[in-house]
């Protein structure tokens, strides 16, 4: 807060004297901001932990005595106790207890979910406990939807990835588990529409896992070699990175989340297929299957789509789109380049590869900062220095090499620097005619 202050002072003083803000109310600004908001909070928080504590011990009782209960004895304690906590949350929302309103709808949609187990083991119907997850999920999103809960959306949202990774581990469904997109899809609109940046991260984090459990059936399924599936996933990745950065483009509440995961993950792709290049690739990491160009071509298509839309935009520059389309052309030619002989992947191309990489990083560290994308910026800044600390590694030894490395590292440094030096340079030399122009218009 008192950082958010600070910066917000230092503004107002800029906004001032350039004539954008009345000085008169520069006080007034500063009081407001400085006023405590609502949100979350410790009694929240306490309310709501209390809540799931009262319904982990009502389950604990009916669980200890369960079998000394009647059946429909046991299905009247359950929905008794779920209709109790949807009523009484829905009489605590009208009367504005808005905290005790989302802890007890919360406990009502957890005795949903319990009541749903009960009732499978009750008639043996243990089979069928995935589909019961996915039915939690769903009645937790349309609860969450109708009370307006963020908490209740974030349990949903977590119900709907551990159905998937339930039915990713059964045995019975075989290959991608294509069903989990419309939850993902409908767990994001919920986000979207009700504001909630965790189950935003929450669907991210589930995506990514279910898109690397994809790729994994589609190498068992095509038969592809490892670096061939290394590449299709810094591929796919890639393209879902972009297209989050398109959806941010448009103000869509988390999409920037979601393109920081899928960048982070693309960067640290990119990073590790550099490994095998080393001179360590077996046989079996390179195969001439025709899968591989079905799933990189359409994906580089996608890739080259969204960097010209962004370019067009004006969200892009030329030279950033280039980089990063000729930093994933080279890596999805990789497989096809070493095809055959992939024993020792040549110098050169080992060399193109990590100065792509190189070029990718610098592009998102500009394009974070003429964004004012801190995210996009610290993934670049991650991404440079771990590629500059496996260059070392792989490259230099001894007192004399380490200066030399330090040496390039610094020329490289200063180069960058001088580079968003410029870029800020001429942000600003476009900025001030229209300054110019508003302070003239003013006088």
């Amino acid at each position: 807060m008192m950082g958010y202050l600070q910066r917000l002072t230092q503004d107002l003083d800029r906004w001032i004297e350039t004539g954008l803000v009345d000085g008169g109310k520069r006080a007034a600004i500063l009081a407001d901001a400085a006023r405590p908001r609502r949100g979350a909070s410790g009694l929240g928080a306490l309310t709501i932990m209390g809540a799931v504590l009262l319904g982990l011990s009502a389950l604990t009782f009916i669980g200890a005595n369960w079998e000394m209960i009647p059946r429909l004895l046991r299905f009247g304690l359950m929905l008794g106790l779920l209709w109790t906590c949807l009523l009484a949350a829905g009489q605590a929302f009208k009367r504005d207890a808005k905290t005790l309103g989302h802890a007890l709808a919360l406990l009502g949609v957890v005795l949903f979910g319990a009541a749903i187990m009960l009732t499978a083991q009750t008639f043996n119907m243990t089979s069928f406990r995935n589909t019961a997850v996915l039915v939690w999920a769903v009645a937790g999103g349309l609860t969450a939807w109708q009370v307006g809960s963020r908490p209740v959306l974030i349990l949903a949202t977590g119900l709907g990835a551990l159905w998937a990774g339930l039915e990713a581990g059964n045995v019975h469904v075989p290959g991608t588990v294509w069903a989990y997109l419309p939850v993902a899809a409908a767990s994001a609109f919920l986000a979207v529409r009700m504001r909630s940046l965790v189950s935003v991260h929450l669907v991210s984090l589930a995506l990514a896992i279910w898109t690397a459990h994809a790729l994994h059936v589609w190498q068992d399924r095509h038969a592809v070699g490892a670096l061939e599936t290394q590449s299709a996933a810094i591929l796919a990745f890639a393209a879902l990175a972009l297209a989050g950065s398109a959806l941010r483009d448009r103000n869509i509440t988390g999409a920037g989340i979601v393109a920081g995961w899928m960048t982070l993950i693309t960067l640290f792709a990119a990073l590790l297929i550099q490994i095998p290049l080393d001179g360590h690739l077996s046989a079996h990491d390179t195969s001439d299957g025709i899968g591989y160009g079905a799933l990189a071509l359409p994906a580089l298509a996608v890739i080259a789509l969204l960097c010209v839309l962004r370019v067009i935009a004006g969200r892009l520059k030329v030279w950033e789109a280039g980089s990063l389309f000729a930093t994933a052309l080279a890596i999805g030619a990789l497989p096809v380049a070493l095809g055959g002989e992939p024993d020792a992947a040549p110098l050169v191309l080992r060399m193109l590869v990590g100065g792509l990489i190189y070029s990718a990083c610098v592009a998102l560290i500009l394009i974070g900062s003429r964004q004012s994308a801190t995210t996009l910026r610290t993934i670049g800044i991650i991404g440079f220095v771990a590629q500059t600390l496996y260059v070392y590694a792989e490259t230099f030894e001894g007192l004399l090499d380490t200066a030399l490395f330090f040496f390039l590292g610094g020329l490289l440094l200063f180069g960058a620097s001088f580079v968003l030096w410029q870029v800020e340079k001429r942000r600003s030399s476009t900025d001030r005619p229209f300054d110019d122009a508003s302070a003239g218009g003013r006088s």
